[in-house]
């Protein structure tokens, strides 16, 4: 069985609240934390992508931008995906 993959989402605390709420309606895509990470003066929230949705995940991501303020991804395990960007 594969692991999920990880990503750091650059957002809000406001944002990741309706952006969770979103990605909870594709059963099964996806689980928001609201783990969180400081780099550079901004917050970056912990994702668990569920296998094989990769691909899903980012194109509602990227249609998200349009309506919430979503900055850089990260993929990646924990802080070492965002100490080397």
């Amino acid at each position: 069985m594969q692991d999920a993959s990880v990503y750091w989402l650059n957002t809000t605390e406001e944002e990741i609240h309706f952006i969770d709420a979103i990605v909870s309606a594709y059963d099964g895509l996806a689980n928001v934390r609201r783990d969180y990470r400081l780099k550079d003066g901004k917050i970056y929230f912990k994702i668990y992508v569920a296998p094989g949705m990769e691909d899903e995940f980012l194109a509602i991501i990227d249609r998200l931008r349009g309506v919430a303020t979503i900055g850089e991804i990260i993929e990646g395990e924990d802080d070492a995906a965002l100490a080397t960007t």
